[in-house]
């Protein structure tokens, strides 16, 4: 799938907002990555259902993450920390291809080889 929206949601922490929304479709919860970027811009990943938990799985429209949950050990995101919610699907070749009179696959190998 290609969306026509960038599958990437940023928000800047105000002391109190503890839900996050995102605008991009998930089939389940494992495709979503949800990282906190401290005061000092390291970059944890969250983990799902220990600092957050995700509402609005097969949503077209989106959906938010609950952030902080009770189990996390990280506080209601600050002024100085940033939260980022983004699509993780990883890319999988579903079709088989073959050579033929058009198509010569050592060459394209080749090709992404010395890229």
């Amino acid at each position: 799938m290609i969306y026509d929206i960038l599958p990437v949601n940023n928000y800047i922490g105000n002391g109190s907002s503890t839900e996050f929304e995102f605008d991009f479709l998930i089939e389940k919860p494992s495709q979503l990555a949800v990282y906190l970027f401290d005061e000092n811009e390291n970059k944890h990943k969250l983990i799902q259902d220990v600092d957050y938990v995700v509402s609005g799985v097969n949503s077209e429209n989106g959906g938010y993450i609950t952030f902080p949950i009770f189990s996390s050990n990280f506080d209601v995101l600050q002024q100085n920390q940033k939260i980022s919610l983004e699509l993780d699907i990883p890319a999988t070749q579903e079709t088989d291809y073959n050579n033929s009179s058009l198509l010569n696959l050592s060459a394209v190998d080749a090709l992404l080889i010395s890229t």
